[in-house]
């Protein structure tokens, strides 16, 4: 059996030292959600949580049944317009999505079976883009990354958003340093809701309530990509609004 605390502490140390990441082959998927749930404790408050890998090439890339899942913390969610120290991360990359925020709590003496329940639990939609930091991992041992909490260093919330019965298959458009990642209209790896029902019976399985005001993220719109100093990020959802973010060579926010 693994030292799951253990594990958990040199994850916690290895992230706040900005540490190389270090796969651990003796964790199978669920150890690696019980490390995630230490290395969390040790972190400080959940302000949301986030999903990976929801499309079939990715989950066969990471020889996963299932997405994964992943808690942000509160102190890493930022505002539209962030800027941030390219300094400060060994290997900073972005992924653009749609953001839930709840205007209700989801707590776990409910099943939540069915996606279209959880609308009367959401506040509004809102574009939003995550930042990873994956510190040289070179591994798809997705126990490990899972314990890691999926390289999740930040995330951009935009807006003004749109209420619970938003068409989340509006036309997205995302740019990067001037480079077009995406323009089209549904964009999604997966409806947004059946994301957001994926991340509401992981965690309320867990024991887990979701409370008011927390943030979950549904999953990456154009891929995965690598941002240098300099380069400014916008994301433009049809009927949400919009997110931007900014990269900077010293100054600005620190992972």
């Amino acid at each position: 059996m693994p030292d799951l605390d253990g594990i958990a502490a040199d994850i916690h140390a290895a992230r706040r030292d900005q540490s190389p990441v270090r796969g651990y082959p003796a964790l199978d998927i669920a150890a690696g959600f019980d490390v995630q749930d230490r290395v969390t404790a040790r972190s400080g408050p959940v302000g949301g949580y986030k999903i990976a890998w929801n499309s079939a090439k990715l989950m066969a890339d990471y020889r996963m049944p299932h997405p994964g899942a992943a808690r942000i913390l509160a102190a890493d969610i930022h505002e539209d317009g962030a800027v941030f120290d390219r300094t400060a991360y060994r290997e900073l990359l972005m992924e653009p999505e749609i953001a839930v925020i709840l205007g209700q709590p989801i707590t776990p003496d409910h099943p939540w079976d069915c996606a279209d329940d959880l609308r009367e639990r959401v506040a509004r939609f809102v574009p939003a883009i995550e930042l990873l930091d994956r510190r040289g991992a070179q591994e798809l041992h997705a126990p490990s990354i899972l314990a890691g909490n999926v390289f999740n260093c930040g995330i951009v919330l935009g807006g003004p958003g749109a209420g619970p019965d938003a068409d989340l298959t509006s036309h997205c458009t995302v740019t990067c340093a001037g480079r077009v990642l995406c323009d089209a209209p549904d964009t999604a790896p997966q409806p947004v809701l059946e994301a957001m029902a994926f991340l509401v019976r992981h965690y309320t399985s867990r024991g887990v309530t979701l409370h008011a005001g927390q943030v979950l993220m549904c999953g990456t719109h154009a891929g995965i990509t690598p941002l240098a100093p300099g380069d400014e990020v916008t994301m433009t959802v049809t009927g949400l609004g919009s997110v931007s973010l900014r990269v900077a060579e010293g100054g600005g926010l620190r992972g």
